[in-house]
């Protein structure tokens, strides 16, 4: 049973100084709720900070540094009673299904208002909520889920990367494995030429080499189960 009235020590990772001012302010006018326990403005900083100060959850944010951002969130999301927050702008890019994979347990939007960025941690700490399915199947579009905690698995986080596109093809070729490239395009109202273009980046995303691959990963990960028929009459339920 997490303890509710233990105070939830935040350490922030950002390399703008307004944003951990505002941060910092917004956190510890919670007292004793919660409170910055430190400050970080480069990678290297954070993980040693990290190790010091033994926070509760980490305010993580994407920044060019020396490092590599995905490693770093990584190495602080080792230790499980860490849980780390990823903090993003509405315009900035951000590696989601990678970051999921790499150890990150939700996501909140810098312009969400102050008691939701609260509420987040609040419950990123808490409570481990995994994933529903529609959410991994739409993580693209995943801004609209705002601040929801999440963890799932480094398959989960493959097939996140995948586009609704992607995934509507995958269930073509799934549902009639036999059938020509041709054929599928004409389903699905696109061209052959763009259906060679998709395939290339699905196997990409999840380390394929061929429609035999594809077949036995969707077999073994269960990608199509679920999701209904969007191609024709010969696609699975």
């Amino acid at each position: 049973m997490p303890d509710h009235k233990k105070m939830i020590r935040v350490m922030l990772i950002d390399c703008r100084p307004l944003v951990l001012l505002g941060l910092h302010d917004l956190i510890n006018a919670r007292k004793p709720r919660m409170e910055v326990s430190g400050q970080a403005t480069t990678y290297t900083q954070a993980l040693d900070l990290a190790d010091q100060v033994r926070p509760d959850v980490v305010f993580f944010s994407f920044f060019p540094d020396a490092l590599d951002p995905l490693e770093v969130l990584a190495g602080l999301a080792r230790t499980a009673d860490r849980k780390v927050l990823v903090l993003k702008g509405v315009y900035e890019t951000v590696p989601v299904a990678q970051a999921i994979e790499a150890g990150a347990r939700g996501i909140v939007l810098a312009e969400d208002s102050t008691e939701s960025i609260i509420q987040a941690i609040i419950k990123v700490h808490h409570y481990d909520i995994g994933l529903d399915r529609a959410w991994v199947s739409g993580l693209s579009g995943y801004a609209s889920a705002r601040h929801i905690p999440f963890r799932c698995s480094p398959a989960q986080a493959k097939h996140a990367r995948l586009t609704l596109r992607e995934r509507e093809l995958v269930r073509a070729i799934v549902g009639d494995p036999s059938a020509k490239y041709l054929c599928i395009a004409g389903r699905l109202g696109i061209s052959e030429h763009t259906v060679h273009n998709h395939l290339s980046s699905i196997y990409q995303k999840l380390n394929l080499t061929n429609r035999i691959d594809l077949l036995m990963y969707a077999a073994r990960h269960g990608l199509t189960d679920g999701e209904g028929p969007q191609g024709g009459p010969n696609l699975p339920d």
